[in-house]
């Protein structure tokens, strides 16, 4: 499966853009993917940028970041663009923390919340006490550690940053977009050697590889 490093910049900006209805939860150690043929179907009869949204938030988890990206675009092509993005980020925010506190355990409702906090919020404080939770919850998921570490990337906080994306490799040795990721971090601290040894294997993957060089998106 491929993976791209701009699916990830992106999302920190483009998930949080429109209000989500409440959906069933999704707990630790769950499979999201079950979600996905009711999502596609509703939202082929639909064409509503909630349902989109949430099936974007189901890539993201499950790591599909071609299918997260390109329905990171249709959203955009549904509703023109960003227009009133930060108040429906707030509506988002305060949905998913009563969702939250019903059920501590939805983490569903924890990535709705981390995503619309993270536009709404300079500091990213309740993004990062999101995903710090998620990733407490789910230590096994590759993709919560890569979303932490992108949170304290925008944070300035090297350290925690490339602790995250370490965990992130070693638990899916195949991210690309996180290898890639790991390996700037690396550069920015003077690790060039151990830098030079992640960008080496991230262009293996020919979308990354075009995306850094290139410009090109998939």
């Amino acid at each position: 499966m491929l993976r791209i490093a701009a699916g990830i910049v992106a999302a920190g900006v483009a998930l949080s853009a429109f209000f989500i209805a409440p959906a069933g939860a999704q707990h630790a150690g769950e499979s999201w993917r079950s979600l996905i043929p009711g999502l596609k179907s509703q939202l082929a009869s639909t064409s509503d940028p909630e349902v989109a949204l949430r099936l974007a938030l189901v890539y993201a988890h499950e790591g599909s970041l071609i299918d997260w990206w390109h329905m990171l675009k249709q959203i955009d092509k549904m509703t023109g663009g960003e227009d009133h993005r930060r108040e429906l980020s707030r509506h988002i925010m305060a949905a998913a923390s009563g969702e939250v506190q019903r059920d501590p355990s939805n983490l569903l409702a924890r990535y709705e919340l981390a995503f619309a906090s993270w536009f709404v919020e300079r500091e990213h404080r309740t993004a990062l006490e999101e995903f710090l939770e998620i990733t407490r919850r789910e230590p096994r998921n590759a993709m919560n550690h890569g979303y932490l570490g992108y949170i304290y990337a925008d944070r300035q906080d090297a350290k925690n940053t490339i602790a995250q994306w370490e965990d992130s490799v070693k638990l899916d040795p195949g991210n690309s977009a996180i290898r890639y990721m790991l390996g700037t971090a690396y550069s920015r601290v003077g690790r060039t050697g151990e830098a030079a040894v992640q960008f080496a294997l991230a262009y293996r993957d020919r979308t990354v590889y075009n995306y850094v060089t290139r410009g090109e998106l998939p």
